[in-house]
Order: structure tokens, then C-alpha cells, then sequence
């Protein structure tokens, strides 16, 4: 069955790709628990390199935004409804904003304990100026690392999940 629905999803990243890849990166950044390493992977090899870097960093940037307004804006009243990130998460995060200050925000992209930075600074209601501008290097640097280890040949898709 694989067999039969490989070509389609192969067409699709291939007239899609792009647009694929920035809606699964906003996802991942806005506390959906996706991966856009997997289509990376399904792209570096078809796609340009810094078109996949550009794209799913710009994606993976707005998504962290989302976020970072949740925290500025909902802290107190959308938190005490819903659960939007765990108090555990929230702790930690918040002990590792005032520990290293703002420059945790280069660590955004890393699995499970990223949105929680991105969260926290907007709780915290940090220059979005500085916020955006540690977010975006730490994205990018991200996805430059992801391509070039997905080029090198390196599974991608198992390690960096």
C-alpha cells in the first residue's frame, strides 16, 4: 500500500513542498507536537538548501510568536482555564530565563523544553524586538544544522525528533 500512496505524497511535497514545510514548522513552534524535520528530509534532496532553511525558519518563527502572545497576553487568564504549558515546563523555563537571561531564546528550537523559553519571555513580556531577533538566529541556526546533517547523509528524522 505504501507503494501506491508514496508517489502521490512525493508530488505533493514536490508542487507543495514549500508551503508543506512552513505550515509544519508554524504547527511545531506553536506547541503541536510535529516534526519538520521529516519533510525536510523528504526535501533536501529535491529542494534548494536555503529555500528550506528560509522557509521553515520564517514558519517555525511565526509559530514561536504565537506562542510568545499566549504567554504576554494569556498568562493569567487563558492559564487558569486550560493548560496550555505544563507548571512544570513553565518552572523550568522560567529558572533558565533568569539563570542565562535572554540568550536562552537561541534555544528555542530544541524538542520539549523550547516552547517553554518562548512562552515564559512573552509571560515575562520581553522586548519582542530582542525576543524576535534571538528566536529568528537560534531558528535558522536550526534549520542550517538539519539540512547540512540531512546532506551529509545523517537520519535526520530519528535524531533530532
Amino acid at each position: 500500500m505504501f507503494e501506491t500512496v508514496w508517489p502521490i505524497i512525493q508530488d505533493f511535497l514536490f508542487n507543495y513542498g514549500y508551503l508543506s514545510l512552513f505550515v509544519s514548522a508554524l504547527l511545531a513552534a506553536s506547541l503541536i507536537p510535529l516534526s519538520p524535520e521529516i519533510l525536510i528530509a523528504m526535501m533536501c534532496q529535491t529542494h534548494n538548501f536555503w529555500g528550506i532553511v528560509l522557509v521553515a525558519t520564517a514558519g517555525s518563527y511565526l509559530g514561536s510568536v504565537t506562542t510568545y502572545v499566549l504567554g504576554y497576553w494569556g498568562v493569567h487568564k487563558i492559564s487558569d482555564k486550560f493548560e496550555i504549558i505544563s507548571p512544570e515546563k513553565y518552572e523550568k523555563g522560567l529558572k533558565l530565563f533568569e539563570k542565562y537571561g535572554a540568550w536562552i531564546l537561541l534555544l528555542t528550537s530544541v524538542p520539549i523544553i523550547g516552547d517553554a523559553f518562548v512562552f515564559v519571555a512573552g509571560a515575562l513580556r520581553y522586548e519582542f524586538k530582542k525576543f524576535s531577533i534571538l528566536t529568528i538566529i537560534g531558528k535558522f541556526a536550526r534549520f542550517v544544522l538539519v539540512l547540512v546533517l540531512c546532506q551529509l547523509g545523517y537520519d535526520i528524522t530519528i535524531s533530532l525528533i
